[in-house]
């Protein structure tokens, strides 16, 4: 790879540490047992999510830093945006929103986790238990596809809200 003026560029895409991931539905908070504390950061877009994942880490170096996001999905895009569309909770606006399937989700997070712009994600299900399922039968096994080695197995547990 080169820079702007024809430099090789080194560009370093092994992971440091393993992806972060939680679920928080209501007060319940599901959180990977993979390390020390973590600091949840919530934007509307990933410019944004950018600037406050920076600031977080230089406010609390050697600490993970995740991004909520609260998601819809379903086995299709279409399905998930007609869920949103008859659901009238939208609390939250100012977090990322995804909807759509759970590959993409999946995909969603990877893509953020390899890129170094979080070191994980907490998922905030929007519709209930249907999507806690989802995400637990769907989306983990596609992460564990997409980011070998580096995804929480079987440890997440249930513990008190995450700061």
């Amino acid at each position: 790879m080169c820079t702007h003026d024809g430099r090789a560029a080194d560009i370093d895409l092994t992971a440091t540490a393993p992806l972060r991931l939680g679920i928080a539905c209501g007060q319940q908070v599901w959180m990977d047992n993979a390390g020390g504390g973590v600091t949840r950061v919530r934007a509307t877009d990933l410019r944004r999510l950018a600037r406050q994942v920076a600031a977080a880490r230089a406010e609390h170096p050697g600490r993970d830093v995740i991004a909520d996001i609260n998601v819809v999905i379903a086995d299709e895009a279409r399905c998930a945006r007609a869920a949103l569309a008859e659901s009238t909770d939208l609390s939250a606006a100012d977090t990322l929103l995804y909807v759509g399937t759970a590959s993409g989700l999946a995909g969603l997070i990877a893509d953020m986790y390899a890129l170094r712009l979080t070191d994980g994600a907490m998922l905030i299900p929007l519709l209930g238990q249907e999507m806690l399922e989802l995400i637990r039968n769907e989306v983990l096994p596609r992460l564990q596809t997409f980011l070998p080695g580096q995804v929480p197995g079987s440890g997440v547990v249930l513990r008190d809200p995450v700061g």
